[in-house]
């Protein structure tokens, strides 16, 4: 959903949603902040700070799902659960590309992402409960935005979540989920 009507949304409404994303599941290095930006001046700022996506300022209300991001994997000794997962999951190549990054906010940014697309997730289902529409919009200049919310280095902005009353009936996803499932192994 990319249009929104200027209908405020109810507070009780907002804490409700703040309230699922931070009931959403999450490892034991994932915390969360949520910002929520009603301010039209702070919108316009992050709207600018988006890659196509200037539409935002006219949600109502902008979650802003932020991640803690003090871990550096590269402190992490060989062998251990991190590297092993990390490896498991990407590969050693990439694992030692991450750790020679010499940007360590962007592979700690880059690593802890996960969870709070899945608080965001959260989100956008109590919003969809109440009547509302939202998206998620991670194609965004996280250091602007991070500088516009005044966020501390160890906290990053993730993505953003515009949340309103829609003003446009959204396109239906057709799914054929005889294409899309399968069970225990693929082509069987």
């Amino acid at each position: 959903m990319r249009k929104f009507k200027p209908d405020a949304i109810p507070e009780e409404i907002i804490a409700e949603i703040l309230h699922a994303a931070n009931t959403a599941p999450c490892t034991d290095t994932c915390n969360y902040y949520f910002g929520v930006i009603q301010d039209s001046q702070v919108k316009h700022a992050i709207a600018e700070a988006t890659v196509y996506a200037n539409w935002v300022e006219h949600a109502p209300v902008i979650f802003v799902c932020c991640g803690l991001i003090d871990a550096d994997m590269q402190d992490a000794a060989d062998g251990s659960y991190v590297l092993q997962g990390l490896t498991g999951r990407y590969s050693e190549e990439i694992v030692a590309a991450l750790k020679a990054a010499k940007d360590r906010k962007a592979v700690k940014t880059l690593l802890q992402a996960t969870p709070v697309y899945i608080a965001a997730q959260h989100m956008i289902l109590t919003a969809v409960a109440h009547g509302l529409r939202g998206c998620l919009v991670d194609f965004i200049h996280l250091e602007q935005i991070n500088q516009i919310l005044g966020l501390p280095d160890h906290i990053t902005c993730q993505l953003l979540v515009p949340v309103g009353y829609p003003d446009e009936t959204p396109r239906p996803i057709k799914v054929n989920e005889k294409d899309n499932v399968f069970f225990d192994r693929w082509g069987e």
